[in-house]
């Protein structure tokens, strides 16, 4: 659009010419009759002027408002030309279904509903059954049935994802059953959360029918019912598909009817005023049901101590692969009832407040555990501390540790220099991560990393020789008070060298203790933010 804008250059400045009155009149200090006529003819000229003035800048007014808002409306045209080009409306429907899918698992309840009311590009892709796969019901408020039936009105052949979250008193939950239960072999997660265990086994007994594709199951109760009976899992017999299994209750589960099951995790609540012990019997007869079990974790959900029932039994688990322990230092003598001698990843996190010094028994059952479990690539202490000849003994029977984590220990410079060099123990050893380790220096994270270092030629610039230990390729540094700027930086010249936390599934991400951000900021700022590349932070 082409504008004719020549009348622009027609504005006169001012209509009429400006007269100084100063210049005019014969005397300042006694004005004449002459003089006086002059000012008020003067006087009336300059108020024709602004009028004319005036007139002038409401018509340059308006002609600007009516630019401005004509340029308003290109910008809209623009903002809407180029909205027709963004990524969200060229996606095709089935991966627009896909997002619309992920972002209901994360946990988004209402993603569906949201999503399709936003344009009919997104209501199409929403259309698409999967993304109404994931149902989560709260019994204790709204209209629970007229979200069933509107669902899986929406979600028709599809997998079902079902969360039932059940209060104490629940006069929907029989018609919530009633409908879902029709609908049974399209389970493939199901994650009840109860109050008491008489609710809990209530709807257990009503999913006594075949459940063949169900793959997950949660059963997550805060107390035991009115007649303290335990959570009675065994009517669900048919489950041929279920491999994860997540168990939130104050006592150990008993079955014998998961065969299958290749991942469990059982979280052991307590109130403050019943404890409940853990019974190392109750323990192995529970394993002794999973025979093909690769992922095992026990955790105390409230800091404090349980006692330990011990038991001269171990149950063999062939096929263990990973094993977390998030218990107080008194329960970790569970270690010796298990033998796994596939074992690759092993977790030991302490559940109460670190204790002032080593925790010696802790330390002698995870060295008699690992002289059954000779292929750990991964160990975790989480405030479990053992004595430093515990660490010795550790290093010993560990041929194939490629990641060690250390968190609030006394591990001292003596024992890492057990790892140096070619004749070094762990040869495998790659990453380091150690955390509130205040009895070790960066000095000796330094020599650690360059005693790794592959030596590719001889010193005669012969033949190459070939390195009998692994190179360190990461290091992490958090909160160690003897590790100095200086040294992250040395560490930086040889290997990777991180003080941050690795994600936000890092178990310190959770409790806050790593969050060294001030740290961070002044190692980037002393730098001017030119840092090496290998400092991760």
């Amino acid at each position: 659009m082409c504008m004719d804008r020549r009348w622009y250059h027609n504005v006169a400045v001012s209509p009429t010419p400006l007269i100084s009155i100063m210049d005019c009149v014969s005397c300042i200090r006694e004005p004449t009759e002459d003089d006086i006529l002059l000012i008020h003819q003067t006087t009336m000229a300059d108020e024709e002027a602004i009028q004319e003035l005036d007139s002038e800048m409401t018509l340059l007014y308006s002609v600007l408002e009516r630019l401005r808002l004509q340029k308003d409306k290109h910008r809209e045209n623009i903002r809407r030309a180029r909205s027709l080009l963004t990524l969200a409306r060229r996606l095709p429907p089935e991966l627009l279904a896909r997002i619309f899918e992920i972002c209901a698992k994360s946990g988004w309840t209402r993603a569906p509903v949201v999503v399709s009311q936003v344009c009919s590009a997104w209501r199409k892709a929403a259309a698409s059954p999967r993304v109404w796969s994931y149902l989560f019901l709260d019994l204790r408020s709204g209209n629970p049935t007229g979200k069933v039936v509107f669902w899986l009105s929406k979600v028709q052949h599809a997998p079902l994802h079902i969360t039932l979250d059940i209060p104490l008193e629940s006069p929907s939950l029989e018609e919530v059953l009633s409908l879902l239960i029709p609908r049974s072999k399209q389970w493939h997660t199901l994650i009840i959360k109860s109050v008491d265990s008489t609710t809990m086994n209530y709807v257990l007994r009503r999913c006594n029918f075949p459940l063949p594709d169900l793959r997950q199951l949660d059963v997550i109760t805060e107390m035991e019912g009115s007649q303290g009976d335990p959570v009675n899992m065994s009517s669900l017999q048919d489950a041929s598909r279920l491999s994860r299994l997540l168990i939130e209750q104050p006592n150990l589960p008993q079955w014998n009817n998961f065969m299958k099951v290749t991942k469990l995790h059982i979280v052991l609540s307590s109130s403050t005023l019943f404890v409940p012990s853990i019974n190392a019997t109750d323990w192995i007869e529970m394993l002794q049901a999973l025979p093909e079990l690769r992922d095992l974790t026990l955790e105390l959900s409230n800091p404090g101590t349980r006692t330990y029932n011990d038991s001269q039994r171990a149950v063999d688990l062939p096929h263990l692969e990973s094993l977390t322990l998030h218990v107080s230092p008194e329960v970790n003598r569970i270690l010796l009832t298990m033998h796994t001698p596939a074992l690759r990843q092993l977790h030991l996190r302490c559940s109460s407040d670190p204790l002032a010094r080593p925790h010696m028994p802790s330390g002698a059952h995870l060295c008699r555990f690992l002289e059954s479990s000779p292929c750990v690539q991964l160990l975790e202490l989480y405030d479990v501390d053992v004595q430093r000849i515990d660490f010795v003994r550790c290093f010993e029977l560990l041929p194939k540790l490629e990641e060690l984590r250390l968190h609030d220990s006394d591990i001292a410079d003596e024992q890492l220099r057990l790892l140096h060099g070619d004749t070094g123990h762990c040869p495998n050893l790659a990453r380091l991560d150690f955390r509130w380790c205040n009895y070790l220096t960066g000095s000796a994270l330094v020599n650690l990393t360059k005693s790794r270092l592959p030596q590719n030629e001889s010193e005669d610039r012969g033949s190459f020789t070939m390195p009998q230990t692994r190179q360190i390729n990461e290091v992490a540094v958090i909160n160690c008070l003897h590790v100095k700027e200086q040294d992250v930086l040395d560490l930086a010249e040889m290997t990777h060298c991180r003080v941050l936390i690795r994600s936000d599934e890092d178990h310190c991400y959770r409790r806050g203790c790593c969050n060294n951000e001030r740290y961070r900021q002044r190692l980037r700022l002393r730098h001017n933010n030119k840092l090496p590349k290998r400092v991760i932070l």
